[in-house]
Formats: C-alpha cells, sequence, structure tokens
C-alpha cells in the first residue's frame, strides 16, 4: 500500500524538493518523511482561515489549467472592451445630442430673425446650418 501512494506522488514530492526546498531527490536520505502537497495546502489555508483571513491567495499555483485561464482572460478582455465601446458610444451620443441641441436653437433665432426683419442675421444663421448650401 505505501509503496503505491510513493509511486503515485514521487514526481510531485520531486517537484516540490526541487522547487520549494532546493534539494536533488538523490541527496536525500531513504528515511526522510513526505508529506502530501494537497494536505499541507488545505491545512495551511484552515489555520489562516482560523487566524482571522477570509480570503486566503495561494503562493504558488495550484491548478494548471492553462486553456481555463486563457479562456477567462480572453472573457475578461472581451468585457472591458464592450464597456469602452459604450462609454464611446455614450460620449458620441451625447456630443451628437448637444449639437442638435444648438442646431434647433439656431433654428429658431433664425426664425425670429425672419420675423423681427433681419434679414442679414437670418441669412447668415443659414450659412451656419448648412454650410454647403447656396442661399
Amino acid at each position: 500500500m505505501i509503496t503505491v501512494v510513493y509511486r503515485n506522488k514521487r514526481p510531485e514530492f520531486t517537484a516540490w524538493l526541487q522547487e520549494v526546498k532546493q534539494i536533488h531527490l538523490q541527496v536525500i536520505p531513504q528515511n526522510d518523511k513526505y508529506y502530501s502537497l494537497d494536505n499541507y495546502y488545505r491545512n495551511k489555508m484552515e489555520k489562516e482561515i482560523k487566524r482571522g483571513f477570509k480570503k486566503v491567495a495561494p503562493t504558488e499555483r495550484i491548478v494548471f489549467n492553462d486553456e481555463e485561464q486563457k479562456r477567462q482572460e480572453m472573457m475578461r478582455m472581451r468585457e472591458k472592451q464592450k464597456e469602452e465601446v459604450e462609454a464611446l458610444k455614450r460620449s458620441m451620443q451625447s456630443g451628437l445630442a448637444q449639437a442638435m441641441k444648438e442646431q434647433a436653437q439656431l433654428r429658431e433665432e433664425m426664425a425670429y430673425q425672419y420675423k423681427i426683419g433681419n434679414m442679414e442675421a437670418a441669412a447668415a444663421i443659414q450659412r451656419r446650418l448648412n454650410p454647403d448650401a447656396a442661399v
């Protein structure tokens, strides 16, 4: 039973030994103890939660699912781009709405100038409203 567990955990153990402890497997004596990394991190997180930490960020990457992380990153980027486009649309619409209000005010002013007989001012406003058309 112990040899089956040892064979299953050997790659994880050697990686942990080299990366965390900076010890090569060949230099350690055969009677050293080995603990499961899963249990180690679970116990570490439980201890920190008991101390009062609500959310514990792991110090090492535990899950190696690159495709899922890339997919989530792409989704975040798309959401950010959508927000930027929506903000740009809102700013353009507000600018367009402001321009339409100004045009409506100029038309009212032009109609007023026509009513009082000030044709020169009305023609100037007309040129301002429609610069391409000939008066």
